[in-house]
């Protein structure tokens, strides 16, 4: 309720200030910018208005300042600041970027205009992870919410557009710049971890002119590495508890399950941008680029698991005892290798009233995820009692002379298991625009684009199962590295330190022979079931054109679209894995209408109806079936190659207020309407027999190990649905010089907030549309004078639905609210040498989840604590 109030009051105070520097101004011709040095933070809000305000359409922009950096580490951490933008955290970073609560997978990525693709195999393949391209080498990102017919149809959310820079950014010469980073992580890892250092990065630019100023060529880097410590509490499948009176249990909910982990993360980044430019006149100008990012992630996930599902009690609805249960450790070590490699040329040339624009470009994105996965369990000899918190935390006490919790020997070697993921995508892009410039208020707009991607998945898992003789954790004491507490701000609760890479050396030993045996079993499972190559082929053409009425500026046109689809995958049939090919294909059309209209030089109104679509992700529409199991839950996901886009018509209306280059007042509202939805139909199996069944109704009966499977889930997903969604998008920024004696000019606020409401019709029901937050804000307090920048910043989520089950709502997901605390201080000594220190998470805010809509019913609570870094930047 603090935070609503202090939102609603900071945009009352913003209006009445803005409105007061709008009515000095004619009287004050002392605020000025041209009577004011701009650069640092203020160039950057001062540049994202101008390019807000110049648009054609309704945009959110970032721009660089005057040592051509962004205002955060990375692009998703940066557009987080931006109306009706937020981001999807993971493991304390922000990752994927929704666009007005869109799937993320609904929303375009390009790097300068041209499609990025993406390195990722999780969510479907159309998810562009925005974390691995570093601020560093950018020169401003847009946020482009409403389509001209020269866009790409692909965004339903819309279409975020990166920029690197380019030696014409500046009329300098020669010219460059150095900044370096230092940092400190507020959770510090426990002896015997597997890793956790201090971050530090550095970025580079460096950029000159040459043949009069007619060629440009710019090089820049950026390069970070961070390994640092997130632990976190898990629990799973909360079930309701029926008074006994046999027990005399007063009943309860409780989850089945209650884990926590001590996961070990680090992250090297590396970025390159590379650009030439020749400008022989006036009318004609001639580029290469080449981008090149490099994203390597470990994540070092150490898992204790105390199960509680037998003999339950409640003396309380939040306290009781449990019956003897098992305790479960297993220890996972994932390496995630991806890259990103983008190259084009291009030009433009001016023949009188024509302009031609044409451009080609081939982009490359990989990953490779192998990973090693070691399960271990007691038996059930496990007696205790339970306290439910108010946080949704269940605590576990032993029953006193019940055996030792953490003792190694007590833990049986259950499986092992080893992946390797290798995704691979090339993409091919030609591009040609001819506009037609009829006169001083008129022109005219066509133009044709080809595109095709190949992308492949190659998936492999070899499964190790208990051998004749006995492994427990105390086989080998290289195997475990002691016992320990894992605390968090919520609990803490007790798990044991393993080795990973001793008990892939123990497993490589061919003296251990007798302690394992491979699992054979579900071959097809193992090596052909997720495994895909899709070609997806994209011609696009459009018409448009723009007329100035006075005031008036309308922008009309439509685009069309031909998508084809040529998928291949693996079926298992009479016990072998046949490959087989299918596919798909379809035309969109997609007209536009955009208006603009200036009430004042200060004032503008934007109108516009649109249309967009949003394909299916590649691994809905490949012909395959990928199977998945942990801890007994098993989850069965079939494609589906007859999948076509969603398509969504877009009415958007706004009103931008400019009453100086540094202040902007804005309201939005927006509604989608969107056919042809994808939803995901799931069916969910408890039993040996059902189970068994439904995988030899799906042609899986035998190529699949099911003897420590509990629960199978089964879906896939069908053209099936509609959905809409509405909202409210407001934007404040601005400076209070005006009312501030000159020692404190400098001080401003800017803050947005979005207001979402969306609903889905699934088979006659009505859902809240997955994935959007209801509201999303963020504000800033900055000061800029004397050397000194500085800010704070608070940006905020809230809770929202991810995973829906129609058939039992009390199984439903949501992500918990998240709200954090940044701030940045920088000092500049000397001219274009700046000290800075910035602190990130400052509220060590925790990502959370929970399940049924109960938000005492928490599935998750993780930390990742607060990171400080300190600095310098120099550009010369």
């Amino acid at each position: 309720m603090f935070r609503h109030a202090l939102l609603l009051t900071s945009s009352f105070a913003l209006a009445g200030v803005a409105m007061g520097q709008a009515a000095s101004t004619d009287t004050d011709e002392e605020y000025k910018l041209d009577t004011i040095t701009v650069e640092g933070s203020l160039l950057s809000r001062q540049r994202g208005i101008e390019e807000k305000r110049d648009a054609l359409q309704i945009i959110e922009a970032l721009g660089s300042d005057e040592l051509g950096q962004l205002p955060d580490k990375n692009v998703g951490e940066s557009l987080n600041r931006l109306a009706g933008v937020s981001m999807l955290v993971e493991k304390g970073e922000g990752r994927y970027v929704q666009i007005r609560g869109i799937n993320p997978s609904l929303n375009n990525v390009t790097i300068n205009g041209a499609n990025l693709g993406s390195p990722e195999t999780e969510g479907g393949g159309r998810n562009a992870p925005l974390d691995i391209i570093a601020g560093g080498v950018l020169g401003s990102v847009q946020v482009i919410k409403a389509p001209t017919p020269d866009m790409d149809a692909q965004g339903i959310g819309g279409t975020v557009n990166v920029e690197t820079k380019s030696p014409f950014d500046r009329t300098d010469d020669f010219y460059g710049y150095l900044t370096a980073r230092y940092g400190f992580e507020d959770i510090e890892p426990k002896a015997g971890a597997y890793g956790g250092e201090d971050p530090y990065g550095i970025d580079a630019t460096l950029s000159g002119k040459t043949m009069d100023g007619k060629f440009g060529w710019l090089v820049g880097g950026s390069w970070s590495d961070r390994e640092y410590i997130a632990p976190g509490y898990y629990a799973d499948d909360w079930v309701d508890y029926e008074a006994d009176p046999v027990t005399g249990s007063v009943g309860g909910a409780a989850p089945e399950n209650v884990k926590n982990n001590y996961y070990v993360i680090g992250r090297e980044r590396l970025n390159l941008n590379g650009t030439v430019e020749f400008r022989p006149d006036d009318n004609s100008k001639y580029f290469a680029r080449a981008f090149y990012a490099s994203w390597d992630e470990f994540q070092h996930r150490n898992r204790y698991e105390q199960n509680f599902d037998t003999d339950v009690v409640f003396n309380s609805p939040t306290t009781g005892t449990i019956g003897e249960n098992r305790v479960a450790a297993n220890i996972r070590l994932e390496n995630a290798e991806k890259e990103i490699f983008t190259v084009s040329a291009g030009g433009e040339n001016i023949f009188n009233d024509f302009t031609l624009n044409y451009e080609v470009t081939a982009n490359r994105n990989e990953i490779n995820e192998p990973y090693s996965y070691w399960e271990w369990r007691t038996g059930r000899i496990f007696p205790g009692s339970f306290d439910i918190s108010g946080d949704g935390v269940v605590d576990i006490t032993p029953d006193a002379g019940s055996p030792d919790r953490q003792d190694p020997s007590l833990f049986d070697f259950r499986r092992a298991r080893f992946q390797d993921s290798d995704m691979e995508e090339d993409g091919l892009t030609g591009q040609i625009d001819l506009r037609w410039d009829m006169d001083a208020v008129t022109w005219f707009k066509t133009g044709a684009k080809a595109r095709q991607t190949d992308r492949s998945w190659d998936y492999e898992r070899t499964r190790f199962d208990p051998g004749s003789a006995d492994l427990t954790l105390a086989t080998s004491p290289a195997l475990t590295k002691g016992a320990f507490t894992n605390c968090f701000e919520k609990s803490c609760a007790p798990n044991l330190f393993m080795d990973v890479d001793a008990m892939d050396a123990f497993l490589a030993d061919p003296a251990n022979a007798s302690y394992f045996e491979a699992n054979d079993d579900d071959s097809f499972v193992q090596d052909f079931a997720s495994d895909y190559d899709i070609t997806e082929t994209v011609l696009a053409g459009y018409v448009m054109g723009v007329r100035q009425f006075g005031p008036l500026e309308l922008i009309g046109g439509v685009r069309v679209e031909a998508t084809d689809v040529d998928s291949e995958g693996y079926l298992l049939e009479d016990d072998e894995a046949r490959r087989i090919s299918d596919g798909g294909d379809y035309v969109t059309v997609l007209p536009g209408l955009l208006a603009n209209y200036n009430v004042t030089d200060a004032l503008k109104v934007r109108g516009s109806v649109t249309r967009a679509l949003g394909r299916p992700d590649y691994d809905a529409i490949a012909p395959r079936s990928s199977y998945s199991e942990e801890l007994g839950i098993a989850g069965l996901s079939i494609g589906n190659p007859d999948l076509e886009a969603r398509v969504s018509w877009n009415y958007d209306a706004s009103i931008e207020w400019y009453p100086n280059d540094l202040t902007l007042l804005s309201a939005a509202v927006f509604l989608k309407d969107i056919s042809d939805d994808l939803v995901g139909l799931s069916e969910r199996y408890t039993t040996t027999e059902s189970i068994n069944a439904a995988l030899a109704a799906r042609g899986l009966g035998g190529a699949v190990d099911t003897s420590g499977v509990t629960e199978l889930n089964v879906s896939t997903t069908v053209n099936a649905g509609s959905s809409e969604l509405k909202g409210l998008e407001l934007i404040a920024q601005t400076q209070f010089d005006p009312f501030l004696p000159d020692t404190l000019n400098g001080i401003g606020i800017s803050a947005s907030a979005t207001f979402l409401d969306g609903e889905t019709e699934v088979d006659g029901q009505t859902l809240p549309l997955l994935n959007q937050a209801e509201k999303t804000y963020s504000v800033t307090a900055f000061y800029q004078n004397h050397g000194i920048d500085a800010s704070v910043s608070y940006a905020y989520n809230d809770s929202f639905l991810t995973d829906v089950n129609l058939d039992d709502p009390s199984v439903n997901l949501d992500q918990g609210e998240f709200g954090r605390w940044d701030a940045s201080i920088s000092y500049e000594p000397v001219t274009d040498l700046k000290l800075f220190v910035e602190a990130v998470n400052i509220n060590n805010e925790p990502t959370s989840e929970f399940q049924g809509g109960d938000d005492r019913q928490r599935t998750e609570w993780e930390y990742v604590g607060t990171t400080v870094y300190l600095g310098l930047s120099y550009g010369f």
